[in-house]
């Protein structure tokens, strides 16, 4: 267990030892009244009474300690990590009795009861093993058969052996698809270890190389096109008229 982990245990057993005292201090006075004549029985009653109210009033409490144990049996997550809960992305401050507090990427800090917590499904980002990117390249359908062949290439030659590459996630580039304004390829990739900005720092690496070398070549990326076509009612092509000269609109 490494020291996040003890903290946290900490954090989460120490009411165990102040209820453990609690409950052998009230079994020590009940004895007491119990020798010098007291109605044991009544004060029990009066006990259960009294228990059953403060249970009733402090469900949720309970229903958070409960949940916190369960975090800690369980350990989807310690301090330090960055998590993704209940549309929260950040990272883990605290892990109390109640509650988990959590570090917002945008500053913020928010609370989640431990309750909550033990019933949703966390993505524990902090434990990733790699960060893959998968990203589309899209060039123009006059590109000839040759040219896509090339482009293909080019991306391979970039990311050969490239670094932060493991041999067990080899890169992949395919020509994969006809898009409707464009030829796609498709680029996947991973960077280990799981350096955010580093992996930042390296796709912006690739996508200069990529655009050079593209560009040497003559290979054009695509954008967006829409063609219109006018036709009056009997399917024929509209003609229309500027400064009064006939044009086939298109």
């Amino acid at each position: 267990m490494d020291k996040m982990d003890q903290e946290s245990t900490i954090v989460l057993l120490r009411p165990v030892k102040n209820v453990s005292k609690v409950v052998i201090v009230i079994f020590a006075v009940i004895l007491w009244l119990d020798n010098i004549g007291f109605d044991v029985g009544a004060i029990l009653a009066g006990l259960g009474v009294g228990g059953l109210a403060v249970a009733l009033a402090a469900q949720d409490t309970l229903k958070n300690f409960l949940g916190s144990i369960m975090i800690l049996l369980d350990r989807p997550y310690h301090v330090g990590q960055r998590i993704v809960v209940k549309g929260h992305d950040g990272v883990v401050e605290e892990i109390g009795l109640r509650s988990t507090k959590m570090r917002l990427l945008t500053g913020h800090q928010t609370t989640v009861p431990n309750e909550e917590m033990a019933k949703e499904d966390i993505e524990n980002i902090g434990r990733r093993p790699h960060i893959r990117r998968l990203t589309n390249i899209a060039i123009t359908y006059d590109t000839p058969p040759d040219k896509v062949e090339k482009a293909l290439k080019i991306i391979r030659d970039i990311l050969d052996d490239h670094e932060g590459m493991d041999p067990e996630f080899p890169l992949r580039v395919y020509f994969n698809e006809f898009n409707p304004a464009s030829l796609n390829i498709l680029v996947l990739y991973w960077y280990h270890p799981p350096d955010y900005w580093g992996f930042l720092a390296f796709n912006g690496r690739v996508n200069l190389q990529i655009m050079q070398e593209f560009k040497k070549e003559g290979i054009k990326f695509a954008f967006p096109t829409t063609t219109t076509f006018l036709t009056q009612e009997d399917g024929e092509p509209l003609h229309i008229s500027l400064g009064g000269e006939a044009q086939l609109a298109s």
